[in-house]
């Protein structure tokens, strides 16, 4: 085996190294780049805001088409109120997410039947329901109210969705307190203190 070959090897593998690296240091600019795009966007729909609620609803991954499942957030919180999700409940949630847009074989669909498999953590909730009051905020009067009414009149569809014990009680306690305070976020104006999101992180379902 010449010398002459060995160089010429190591030099290929120097190439191919340093092609790697190129090719990753690309892919980095990429994806930065992506991210940035998708908070300029969020900050277009979402009005003036810091840099920190976009961040977070990237990593929530409520960001470009994933916004659709922004307002299906609070049907996730109540069909996990009883800690668990039921077939109907399942159900319905992923019907009124089609009406929204979400189609089937979509990243988001499968975010959506993720998050009724296992309860999403606690920062999900608290990111959404900040990021619904600030949308909600920036529309009229007319269209703020309409749209809070909707997430009132589909949540509460989910809550009865369950039936209740044996189908006598058709919304539970942990439903009708989920409820209220849902309500309560979504008519509270963002910053204001002492809001936070339902709190249920124990016997939250299957692992």
């Amino acid at each position: 085996m010449s010398k002459e070959w060995l160089k010429d090897r190591e030099r290929a593998l120097e190439n191919e190294y340093f092609r790697r690296k190129d090719a990753e240091l690309i892919a980095r600019l990429r994806e930065q780049g992506r991210l940035e795009q998708e908070r300029r966007a969020l900050r277009d729909q979402l009005g003036s805001v810091d840099e920190r609620l976009p961040a977070e609803l990237q990593q929530a991954g409520l960001t470009d088409e994933g916004l659709a499942l922004l307002h299906l957030v609070p049907l996730v919180d109540v069909a996990w109120a009883d800690k668990g999700v039921t077939a109907r409940e399942r159900d319905l949630v992923l019907a009124l997410a089609a009406r929204r847009g979400v189609a089937v074989d979509t990243p988001e669909h499968e975010r959506l039947e993720g998050w009724l498999k296992r309860r999403p953590d606690q920062q999900v909730f608290e990111t959404a329901y900040e990021a619904i009051r600030t949308l909600l905020e920036h529309q009229e009067t007319s269209a703020r109210n309409t749209s809070r009414l909707e997430l009132v009149a589909w949540t509460t569809r989910v809550a009865e969705a369950t039936g209740g014990i044996l189908g006598m009680l058709p919304i539970s306690r942990e439903e009708r307190e989920c409820l209220d305070r849902i309500a309560e976020l979504i008519t509270t104006e963002p910053g204001d203190a002492g809001v936070t999101a339902p709190d249920r992180t124990e016997g939250t379902g299957p692992s």
